[in-house]
């Protein structure tokens, strides 16, 4: 049986329902989402932090989080649905003399993009974070409006919203083939039949890699693994409660649930093939006990609460990273209405508002409406079909995704 839709989008994660609802705010009128699971944004999605920090180390990213705080700071007023936008603030916190100096350069970078950020005392980082020692720390500096997204509530809200203005979210199809003619991508095969399409949208996650070589294309990017966990409930952990890096650590921690979310870095990652296989879980990843145990170990001298306060859920997640840690959003090449989204650098959620954006400009008018050559999939040229190199130095880049260098603004 063959039906169609105007515009498909493969993938029900954030990135995909934010594609729906901005397609029908440009005025799409016909748009199916396809998700392979019984429930949308069960995978990546739902093992997000949902960090939203505006220090960000270049023009495009700094654009792309802003946007989300516009978007998501009104968008239940807006839809009446909400997002889980808890703009509790970041506060980013040096442990050596270096690293402080570092943070001069944000708080002025910040200055100059109108970006509230202030350098704040030991008195008031106590405040902010009492289970914070800071008598392990030279200096922090706080940027009120930043926060976090609860990653399944916004991801909700943006596929309700997206519902409520006519799209259509259909889940428990996996899609087998993207069908390309002449050059132009026509459909999608799933196992009910084919979709007949004049635009397919790629927004599969640690996926988009095996549902982009179906149209014969291969996004220079690797899935790796980034893993977290939250904890039992700890009385003290206010209400005003910020995100907190502690960058040194390669660390950052939030609340979660009356304790604590907490994520790492790992300076030597492990890496998945960009092929995954269909039938593939975030699930079947091995609960990393080991890894967040020198998470832990990293931050209690930071956070000495979390030394004995026990784990309640270990979070088994996958991101995907560029060479570079940007995005790779936009047309593929050679393909006439066949969009790939990926490269979401554990930026995701956070990003989701402006990838969704970007995509739908692109899909109605040929236009994201902004300079996002900084996110263009052949910005690497030949260098980014070595499959060695883009696995090399996309690890390369996560495990120093903290550092002074890949911190830098400008």
């Amino acid at each position: 049986m063959t039906e169609g839709a105007r515009t498909v989008v493969v993938g029900g994660g954030v990135w995909g329902l934010s594609t729906a609802y901005h397609l029908m705010q440009a005025g799409e009128t016909d748009v199916l989402v396809l998700e392979r699971n019984e429930k949308p944004y069960e995978e990546t999605t739902s093992q997000a932090a949902g960090l939203v920090g505006q220090i960000r180390s270049t023009p495009t990213m700094r654009n792309v989080i802003r946007y989300a705080i516009d978007l998501l700071s009104g968008f239940e007023g807006e839809t009446g649905h909400d997002p889980g936008f808890r703009q509790v603030g970041s506060l980013l916190v040096a442990l050596t003399s270096e690293r402080l100096a570092s943070y001069e350069e944000h708080v002025e970078s910040a200055g100059e993009s109108s970006v509230e950020a202030r350098f704040v005392d030991g008195s008031e980082m106590s405040r902010l974070a009492p289970h914070m020692d800071v008598s392990r720390v030279e200096g922090g500096y706080f940027v009120p409006k930043d926060g976090y997204l609860e990653a399944r509530r916004c991801a909700q809200a943006l596929g309700a919203a997206s519902e409520d203005l006519g799209a259509k979210i259909r889940t428990g199809t996996a899609v087998t083939d993207v069908r390309v003619e002449g050059g132009r991508a026509v459909g999608v095969e799933t196992g009910a039949g084919f979709i007949e399409a004049e635009n397919v949208i790629v927004t599969a996650g640690p996926w988009t890699g095996t549902v982009a070589k179906m149209a014969g294309y291969e996004p220079a990017m690797v899935p790796i693994r980034h893993q977290r966990v939250t904890t039992a409930p700890v009385k003290g952990v206010p209400a005003h409660h910020p995100v907190v890096r502690v960058t040194d650590t390669s660390c950052y921690v939030r609340p979660e649930n009356g304790g604590y979310l907490y994520g790492f870095f790992e300076p030597h990652p492990t890496s998945y093939d960009p092929d995954l296989p269909t039938g593939f879980r975030t699930a079947d990843i091995e609960a990393p006990v080991e890894v967040m145990e020198e998470a832990r170990e990293r931050l209690s001298p930071v956070f000495p609460v979390l030394r004995d306060l026990p784990v309640a859920e270990h979070k088994r997640g996958l991101t995907t990273f560029a060479p570079d840690g940007a995005y790779l959003v936009g047309p593929v090449p050679g393909n006439k209405g066949l969009f790939v989204a990926t490269g979401c650098a554990s930026l995701g959620i956070a990003g989701s508002a402006a990838v969704g954006r970007w995509l739908a400009g692109w899909a109605t008018k040929g236009d994201p409406g902004e300079d996002t050559s900084q996110v263009d999939h052949e910005r690497f040229g030949e260098k980014g079909r070595d499959r060695e190199w883009v696995r090399r130095e996309s690890e390369r880049f996560y495990g120093g995704y903290y550092s002074i260098h890949s911190m830098a603004v400008t």
